[in-house]
């Protein structure tokens, strides 16, 4: 019967994910997104995707549709939102405009918040003299103490207003955060925020509450920044008379040197790991790793994995790094977990919507030489990105481990190909590869070696001297796949062509 209660408060588990639509997705809103998709999951809950676009300067046209993409691509799409639809919608902020008028309302006539008839110049005024006095700038109360007739009277005569919670005076507000317990704040520093603007929309943190409490999200998950501003949260949860939430206040993603990941320091947009090439799982793996762990030193494991184990109290919160250099080996291990079939799936997936970011131009470049390789051998191309990815840690990096493969005229390395050796010795050394592979034409993979190394032997060269020069005369690269396996990419003609291109640049020809 106790396992049966405990399933049932469960399932009422419901986050929420809500961006602004001003800017790329960041990837710390699929940080976040993350732990509510989860932690839903986990408890065969719901999770939700609400925009807050209630602060229409900053609106960018798109974004929108952007955010959708983003969470279609990483894999954690909402149960409900904008797109799925819903029992507690609308789910953009800007089609509940009067529910926040009429809660606003609701708290003036109850006299926890007051019209506030201040202009900016004023503010400003007040905000310069506390910072002069060395004080953390806030409103001063000006019109705190308004009556509401007088506030009303002024309303009706043209004036501008702003709606003002009213902080109760010397009180501690106790905001129990599930990571990191009961954290207290002095009423003395809390701002008589703004809930209601001038203009009728309201600030986050009236939209916040409201929409949480009537989304009936159980779980609120957001960065560690707004951990201050929780305390008014509180009041308007007690004002309302509504149970709260419980707080998650999520630990800050930090450049490596510590510093706040920020667009001057780092790559913030979700956009750029996906133009990158980094797998979806790949980065979702990396995300989770850096602040949850499913057991020991564990450091890849899926999605399906982090939902079956994931606990709150489980998670570091100590500033987690993201360490680019770390996603590239994370990613370069999922990779070479590819299947033959599921690598092209993933990589065609990700150069046909690549094509399409025609606002990075450099990007654009590297796809139209992708598309010309593809158009000028498509067997040759697929074979290249199979025998590549070992080497490659994102999509990315293909376009120039795939370059030689592709090339009319290689640029050679006159020592690489030379090993120390005499220039006429190592000519004569590729003549011969030549000559018998073409007798050869097609061989086994054994055989060919028995070749090279009888040519070897002939010329009294150490092996490995006549490999390494075939290998340079071939690619022009000092590392590549096994050399076999990219001559069978190359074919006959290619390979007599390049030995023999290789002979003439030894011998001045």
């Amino acid at each position: 019967m106790a396992k049966e209660k405990k399933q049932s408060l469960l399932n009422k588990v419901r986050t929420r994910i809500a961006p602004s639509p001003t800017g790329n997705p960041h990837v710390g809103t699929a940080f976040q997104a993350l732990l509510d998709y989860v932690y839903a999951r986990r408890y065969d809950g719901q999770f939700i995707l609400r925009i807050e676009d209630t602060d229409q300067k900053r609106l960018v046209q798109g974004v929108e549709q952007n955010l959708f993409d983003a969470f279609k691509w990483l894999g954690i799409e909402p149960d409900e939102g904008p797109q799925q639809g819903g029992a507690v919608g609308p789910y953009r902020q800007s089609e509940r405009l009067s529910l926040y008028q009429q809660y606003a309302q609701q708290l003036v006539a109850q006299g926890d918040a007051y019209y506030c008839f201040c202009s900016p110049e004023r503010l400003t005024q007040v905000r310069e003299a506390q910072k002069k006095q060395g004080l953390a700038p806030q409103y001063d109360g000006h019109c705190r103490n308004l009556s509401l007739q007088v506030a009303q009277q002024r309303l009706e005569q043209g004036e501008k207003a702003v709606i003002r919670l009213k902080v109760p005076t010397a009180e501690i507000i106790k905001v129990n955060d599930v990571l990191r317990g009961v954290v207290e704040f002095a009423t003395e520093n809390v701002d008589d925020q703004v809930l209601i603007k001038s203009d009728g929309f309201p600030t986050y943190h009236l939209a916040v509450v409201v929409d949480d409490h009537l989304m009936k999200i159980t779980h609120v998950v957001r960065g560690e920044e707004w951990l201050p501003s929780a305390p008014k949260h509180v009041l308007l949860y007690r004002f309302f008379n509504w149970p709260a939430p419980e707080l998650i206040h999520t630990p800050t993603l930090r450049n490596t040197d510590r510093s706040k990941l920020s667009k001057r320091k780092g790559n913030t947009s979700l956009w750029w790991y996906r133009e990158q090439g980094f797998l979806p799982q790949a980065l979702l793996n990396f995300l989770g790793l850096m602040v949850w762990k499913p057991n020991g030193n564990q450091e890849i494991f899926s999605l399906s994995e982090m939902i079956a184990k994931f606990e709150w109290r489980e998670m570091n919160i100590t500033g987690p790094i993201f360490d680019v250099t770390k996603l590239e080996w994370l990613n370069g291990k999922y990779l070479r977990q590819l299947s033959a079939t599921e690598l092209e799936q993933q990589f065609l997936a990700w150069f046909t919507w690549a094509k399409t970011r025609t606002d990075n131009p450099e990007l654009m470049t590297q796809m139209a030489q992708l598309q010309t390789w593809l158009d000028q051998d498509e067997k040759m191309f697929h074979q290249a990105i199979k025998l590549s990815i070992d080497r490659s840690k994102k999509f990315l990096d293909l376009i120039e481990l795939m370059g030689f493969y592709f090339a009319d005229q290689l640029s050679y390395d006159r020592d690489d190909l030379l090993q120390a050796q005499p220039a006429q010795t190592m000519a004569h050394g590729l003549t011969l590869i030549k000559e018998r592979l073409i007798v050869l034409r097609e061989c086994d993979q054994p055989t060919w070696e028995k070749t090279i190394r009888a040519v070897a032997d002939e010329l009294k060269l150490e092996h490995k001297v006549l490999f390494m020069s075939l290998r340079s005369a071939l690619t022009a690269e000092k590392f590549t796949p096994p050399l076999y396996e990219v001559m069978q990419v190359l074919g006959t003609q290619q390979i007599e062509k390049r030995i023999q291109d290789a002979i003439n640049y030894l011998l001045n020809l």
